[in-house]
């Protein structure tokens, strides 16, 4: 029962470090592009995408709707 408990652990561990390296990968995306003045033309791309995925119910379509919001708040930052 030992070992199954620890292969368990070790797989959450596992997806939570992926899902970690997930989003500070998407920081570091955002940033340069940001950097680079390429923030609009990315805006123009993923917008439709975005637009399809905030009706889903679930994580998915939270996750979308606020990213969505984000592109869209003209805020300077």
């Amino acid at each position: 029962m030992e070992h199954v408990m620890e292969f368990y652990l070790l797989r959450v561990g596992i997806i939570a470090a992926v899902v970690v390296g997930l989003v500070i990968l998407g920081i570091v995306l955002l940033v340069a592009l940001k950097k680079l003045g390429l923030l609009g033309q990315a805006k123009n791309v993923v917008g439709p995408v975005l637009q399809r995925r905030s009706q889903e119910t679930g994580l998915k379509g939270t996750v979308a709707k606020v990213v969505l919001n984000r592109l869209d708040d003209s805020r300077p930052h």
